[in-house]
């Protein structure tokens, strides 16, 4: 399985999922450690989650992953499910202790951040 974690500085788990731009892409198994395969960074011409707002056709490198992250909002996370991604949002800030867990099915998780009366993310400014 391809997992993917959200990650600003390739190092650890960070947030903004939406406008996120580097991900670190895992393979994952049940059997043995998980290996990382690359260093993705989606180029400022391609677009990010946010950009395709309202585009669930418009391919994203992406699509039909597993997706770990710190952060994300609630609409955000209803327009993954539409791209066949699962998101896991989690405090966990180490990638590949995140990914462990996810494969052995216990990765405490967190809520996806509510919207503001105007249905911006309540970390938006």
């Amino acid at each position: 399985m391809k997992i993917a974690v959200v990650s600003q500085d390739f190092q650890t788990i960070t947030g903004k999922t939406g406008k996120a731009r580097r991900f670190l892409i895992f393979e994952g198994t049940q059997l043995g450690e998980p290996i990382l395969c690359d260093h993705l960074e989606i180029s400022e011409t391609e677009p990010t989650f946010h950009d395709l707002h309202t585009d669930d056709i418009t391919p994203h490198a992406i699509d039909q992953m597993i997706l770990i992250t710190i952060e994300a909002g609630e609409g955000l996370a209803e327009r993954l499910s539409r791209r066949g991604i699962t998101l896991y949002i989690t405090s966990e800030t180490d990638p590949l202790t995140a990914v462990k867990k996810v494969i052995e099915g216990n990765l405490p998780t967190l809520s996806p951040t509510p919207h503001k009366e105007d249905g911006t993310c309540q970390n938006e400014e």
